[in-house]
Parts: C-alpha cells; sequence; structure tokens
C-alpha cells in the first residue's frame, strides 16, 4: 500500500470517529447503534443472512 493511500484511509478513520465520538456527545447517536448499524452493513456486503432472517 502506498503511504498516499494509507495517510488518506488514516484520515478517513479519523474524520468517522470524530463524527461517532459528536453525535454521541450530543445524544443523537449511541455507539451501539452505530456499532450495530456497522455490522449490518458489513455482513449485507458479505452475503451473510442473520439468523432472526432464517425462516422456522
Amino acid at each position: 500500500m502506498t503511504e498516499d493511500i494509507k495517510e488518506e484511509i488514516y484520515i478517513l478513520d479519523k474524520m468517522i470517529t470524530s463524527l461517532v465520538e459528536l453525535l454521541e456527545e450530543k445524544g443523537i447517536l449511541e455507539y451501539e447503534e452505530w456499532e450495530n448499524k456497522l455490522h449490518e452493513k458489513l455482513n449485507a456486503v458479505k452475503g451473510l443472512t442473520k439468523f432472526e432472517d432464517l425462516e422456522e
């Protein structure tokens, strides 16, 4: 990975983290909500099926 890409990823990480922290401080978002949404989206990308989505 080139240094430019590493730096860009680092900056994006700090931007997202700062935004989530700010939203949490203002009472707009809880960290758990954000983390759950993140896992939901990552699992959707992987094409995984949630246990709750399985039919009986």
